[in-house]
Formats: C-alpha cells, structure tokens, sequence
C-alpha cells in the first residue's frame, strides 16, 4: 500500500494545470509529430532516474531535505542560495496553481467575488491535506487516475475536424523530440525536488517499485494525451488551453469534465508545493504550514498568466541546472558546511 500511495503522490505533483489542459503535451510532445512517442517516454524515463538519484543523493549526504543537500553538495553560501531558489520555485508554482483554481471557480460558480471564493476554498482545502503527508497528496493523485481518462476518451472520439495551414517546416528527429522530453523531466524534477523526500522513508527496493509504478501510470496517461493531440493538431496549433478548446464541442458536461480536470490536477500540485515549502523551511509545523500557505497567497496574487509566463520558466530552467549539478557534483563532509567557525 506504500508504495502505490507514493505513486499516486508523485501522479498528484506532476499533473498540473499545464498538463490537464492540453498545454504541456502539446509544447513538449505533440508538436514533435511522429517523434512524440520517443518525447514521452524519454520523460518518463528521465524522471523515474532522476527521482531515485536525487533520493539516493539525499542519503548519502545525510541530507532530509533539499536545502541542506544543497548545502552538502555546493556549501554553505552556494547551497544557502540555490535552496532559496528551490523554496522560490515551490511558492512560485504554488502560487500559479492557486490562481488556476481561482480562475475556474470564477468561470464556473455563478456567484458575485467567485475568484476570492475559488481562491479560499482551495487554500482551506489544499492546506490541512498537505499537512497528510504522502497518504493527503495521493487522494488527487487517484482522482486524476479517474478523470483524465475519462475526459481524454471523449475528447479522443471526436473527429478531426477541418484542417488549417501549418507552418511549413522538416520532420523533427526523435533526438530533437527526446531533448525536449530530456528537459520537461528536468523541470518537473526540479518542481518537486522538495517534496522528494519523503520518499527516503520507504526501503530502497519499495521506492523503485513506486517510482516505477508512477512512471507507468503518468505513460498511460501522457500517451493517450500526445495522441488527442496529435489528432487534432491543425485545430489546437494556436490554442492556448488545447483541452479547453475541445471540450467546448462537448457540450455542458464535457466542458464541466475539462474544468474538472484542470482544477484537480492544479490543487494536487498545489498540495504538493505546500508540502514541499513546509519540509524546506526551518521551523516548526504550524509556522511553516502558516508560511507556506502565505507565499502561495502571496504569488497567487499576481494572477495565473504573469506567472507561468515569466516566472515560472526562468525560475524552473535555473532549478533545473541546479538539479543536475546536485546529481553530479561530489558531497562535502558535513564539517565543510555545518561546523561553526572558530573565533
């Protein structure tokens, strides 16, 4: 049972509003053409190595969370300053999703101040769940396993449609399409790096086992996701929500599925931000809980666009070379970075 919660929990950080609404898949995937399947699985694969390394990483510098392995592998100046930039991305993202969910209570709920609404209901929501742990971030994790299935089968039985012009360009090369699913993995690795590790409580062979069975549930659904894609690829090209767009030729109750989807997937990763902010920050429970749900409010202020415009990929790419760097570079003794200096 542990690990298929641990699975379901790391379904429920992965799967966020960009994913439910069509916008990952068609910008990582689906734009490569035939070679999309090779993107897909090249990110599969690439995260289920990078989630077992960076735990593996983690015990071997004795480290319990991301900034004090920061701390391990880069020093203390260096590793003070990149596990800033790891707590900046969580806020940032959590922030993001937290806008998400306001804007589709919003288009959803029929009632004066929906957005502020939307936007505390969520937060009342997402924050005691957080505070579960691995068992409170899988219950998304197996909603998603529900929904997605069931909104991508419908949206999969619909016809093409007309056909439009395309920019004119070559075939990609399944390297081109693997790069992009080379760094989809990293970013997504980097966004839930502080959540990581409460997987180091699980035994080594289980934690393979659950990193495996996430990466074969996330495969079932990123696959038959690049396929609606791909299908409707003249249609959705310049579509900014290309789930969003199609489920429009659902009628009400596809529409209410799409907004389903997008709002379960971006509170799953709201919850796991909270989760990660709070192991990050050096002190106790309730303060962190407290100041997590404060920076997410925080952010989620400046409204879903600007972030995920802007903030997000400059704070993700930065992250995500910090990530690798993290994997590669040698462990300092603990004396390099948490001994008090002499006097």
């Amino acid at each position: 049972m542990d690990v298929l919660i641990a699975a379901l929990a790391l379904l429920s950080g992965t799967i966020g509003a960009g994913f439910a609404s069509g916008r990952e898949i068609m910008r990582f995937f689906a734009a490569h053409g035939p070679a999309a399947p090779a993107a897909a699985l090249s990110a599969v694969g690439a995260m289920g190595v990078l989630f077992l390394l960076l735990c593996r990483r983690m015990e071997q510098s004795d480290a319990s969370t991301l900034p004090a392995l920061c701390r391990a592998r880069m020093g203390r100046a260096a590793g003070r300053m990149a596990g800033g930039l790891f707590l900046l991305l969580c806020a940032t993202t959590g922030g993001a999703m937290l806008a998400a969910c306001a804007e589709l209570a919003a288009l959803v709920l029929p009632v004066r101040g929906a957005y502020a609404l939307g936007m505390a209901l969520t937060l009342a929501l997402c924050l005691p769940a957080s505070l579960l742990g691995l068992s409170g971030l899988a219950l998304p994790g197996a909603a998603l396993c529900v929904l997605l299935p069931a909104l991508l089968l419908r949206l999969s039985a619909l016809p093409a449609g007309e056909a439009c012009f395309l920019p004119a360009m070559t075939p990609d090369l399944p390297v081109r399409a693997m790069g992009d699913g080379l760094l989809y993995a990293a970013l997504n690795t980097a966004m839930l790096g502080g959540a990581l590790p409460m997987l180091i409580a699980l035994p080594p062979p289980r934690r393979r086992r659950a990193v495996l069975l996430f990466g074969t549930a996330f495969a079932a659904l990123l696959l038959p996701g690049v396929h609606v894609c791909r299908r409707h690829r003249a249609a959705l090209f310049h579509q900014a929500l290309p789930f969003v767009a199609l489920g429009r030729r659902l009628g009400p109750g596809g529409y209410g599925l799409v907004a389903a989807c997008m709002y379960a997937a971006a509170a799953s990763t709201l919850m796991t931000m909270l989760c990660a902010i709070m192991r990050m920050l050096p002190m106790g429970r309730r303060a962190a809980a407290l100041a997590a749900a404060f920076s997410c409010l925080l952010f989620a202020l400046a409204g879903f666009g600007p972030l995920v415009e802007s903030g997000y990929p400059v704070l993700g790419a930065l992250c995500a070379a910090l990530l690798l760097l993290l994997c590669a570079a040698p462990a300092r003794h603990a004396d390099q970075y948490d001994r008090p200096s002499a006097r």
